[in-house]
């Protein structure tokens, strides 16, 4: 078996460390509309529908999340044009802030990618968020190579605020699901390289500050970029910002043979279990692979 788009891995959670604990799960919950499915005193974990997408850990470091390496933005997929519209609708009517390119003369904070229609903000510690929904593959501009180009241009989006549907209390759509990762890196092509070969990805589209990469026929389930500098600290366990984020492989051999891909490229690897280990890239980000446990 594989996962949607012929790809050999599915993109899971994506987890946290946050400084106002509190803070964050209200933001989550109001802002994004993701529901709280466990909790204890310094973590939380939420999702959509039963499938947990963003796991908050409390933390009493106190570095801004874009001090380091790690994420630039968790991208949420959101299954459908009308859902992606009333997450639209709610968040615009509650006023908050959406970010992204300079102002072009368009709707800034969100873009039309080719491939995929994409909204841009930030949580209220800085750590990035898209929330997207795919365009029919027909839609994508799949070259003979197998690249599949990206483009940045303007959304249509009073279009789609205006599908939105008002919904009261708001809960993002029970299919949402976590659809790609993308990380703030030192050297965006040796970071490509790494991920490519631990996780038998393939360069989808590159340029040369980033690289966004993917298994099988998607766009991308991982992207790089070095547009944060090269100076930025390298992570550190419990910094702020992206604890790890969680892959999922089919099957027990899957797992093993990054486990052995990841030692030959000299990254850090533990198992933590005989069905999940982590892995550390150059820039001290954490991957955390597991197998599916439906398997």
């Amino acid at each position: 078996m594989v996962y949607a788009y012929n790809s050999k891995i599915y993109l899971a959670e994506a987890v946290l460390n946050v400084k106002d604990l509190a803070g964050q799960v209200a933001f989550y919950t109001q802002i994004i509309g993701l529901e709280i499915q466990t909790q204890t005193e310094r973590e939380v974990i939420l999702g959509a529908g039963n499938k947990p997408l963003v796991h908050l850990i409390q933390t009493n470091r106190e570095e801004a999340v874009k001090s380091s390496y790690g994420l630039y933005h968790m991208a949420i997929l959101l299954p459908s044009r009308e859902d992606l519209a009333d997450v639209f609708k709610h968040i615009a009517e509650l006023d908050y802030p959406f970010v992204g390119a300079a102002d072009h003369g368009y709707f800034v904070g969100a873009a039309d990618h080719g491939y995929s229609e994409a909204l841009y903000l930030e949580d209220l510690e800085g750590n990035g968020i898209e929330l997207y929904r795919d365009k029919p593959v027909a839609e994508w501009d799949i070259r003979e190579d197998g690249r599949i180009v990206g483009v940045t241009e303007e959304l249509s989006a009073q279009e789609i605020y205006e599908m939105g549907r008002k919904v009261e209390p708001f809960v993002i759509a029970k299919d949402t699901r976590m659809g790609h990762i993308h990380l703030s890196v030192q050297d965006s092509q040796l970071s490509s390289a790494f991920y490519q070969e631990v996780l038998e990805l393939t360069d989808k589209f590159t340029i040369p500050s980033a690289s966004w990469i993917a298994s099988g026929d998607y766009h991308h389930h991982l992207a790089v970029n070095e547009w944060g500098g090269k100076d930025l600290a390298k992570r550190e366990e419990d910094m702020s910002g992206l604890a790890y984020y969680v892959v999922e492989v089919e099957d027990k051999g899957d797992l093993i043979a990054i486990a052995e891909r990841a030692n030959n490229r000299g990254a850090e690897v533990k198992w933590l279990s005989s069905n999940a280990l982590t892995f550390k890239d150059n820039d001290g980000i954490l991957t955390r692979v597991r197998k599916n446990i439906n398997n």
